[in-house]
């Protein structure tokens, strides 16, 4: 991957500000056109803000380089962050490529057919996912992180890669949800053009744990019982029950 080009041209652009500034506003423009509004005029207005954009010919240049950088399911995005911006802060080490590519051989193979799921509980970029569209690019692909920077990534390559399913901003082990957006393509003039709308409920993830309602279970004891006592008196001696 030319990842040294990626270096120097977001470097230019990020000239003025700070690395990490400048890279999560890169990733909030790119997404700017990809996301679906409900009229065609907030559409262009979303439009016109970008064309707006105080560095719009630089700003244009880096998106195209992503772009063909992402060919093939590549990640440029999850290079650049690691190396420019993260430097393995908190962790952020990213499984390489290969290493996705040969967990996703491994656990489905290419056995997955269209419409199946993937999920991954803590998606980084999303490199897994674009592993696993390798096989099958018309299922659906769900990912889930803490970090929003990483989700806005993983929403990028994504829609770059016209792939359908959900990113999650939310707390995986305590189920705590933050945001989420849902991909989707839409069919114009031929061509699959991908979009993401944003939302805030829970109820509408597909990731996020529902409550279960369960009818009210009733106990199968209804008498108390005496515990079982040993045979034998238990000295606390290790190995004295063997």
């Amino acid at each position: 991957m030319e990842i040294k080009q990626l270096l120097t041209v977001f470097e230019r652009y990020a000239y003025g500000q700070s690395l990490h500034t400048a890279f999560t506003e890169l990733l909030d423009w790119t997404l700017l056109p990809f996301k679906k509004y409900s009229t065609i005029d907030e559409q262009s207005q979303a439009l016109e803000t970008y064309k707006t954009h105080p560095k719009v010919e630089q700003l244009v240049n880096l998106v195209t380089l992503i772009g063909d950088l992402s060919e093939d399911f590549n990640d440029p995005l999850g290079e650049l962050y690691m190396q420019a911006i993260s430097n393995g802060f908190n962790g952020q080490y990213f499984t390489p490529t290969p290493v996705c590519e040969m967990i996703s051989a491994i656990t489905i193979g290419e056995c997955l057919e269209s419409k199946e799921t993937i999920c991954d509980p803590a998606c980084g970029s999303g490199r897994m996912l674009l592993a696993s569209a390798k096989f099958n690019r018309h299922s659906k692909f769900y990912g889930a992180d803490l970090d929003n920077t990483c989700c806005k990534m993983a929403l990028v390559n994504m829609l770059l890669n016209s792939l359908t399913g959900e990113i999650a901003h939310m707390n995986t082990l305590s189920n705590e949800f933050y945001n989420g957006y849902k991909t989707s393509t839409i069919l114009i003039d031929g061509f699959h053009m991908p979009h993401f709308i944003e939302f805030t409920e829970p109820e509408l993830s597909y990731i996020w744990l529902k409550p279960l309602k369960c009818k009210e279970v009733k106990p199968a004891f209804t008498m108390p019982f005496e515990p079982v006592k040993a045979t034998q008196p238990i000295n606390g001696v290790q190995g004295s029950l063997f």
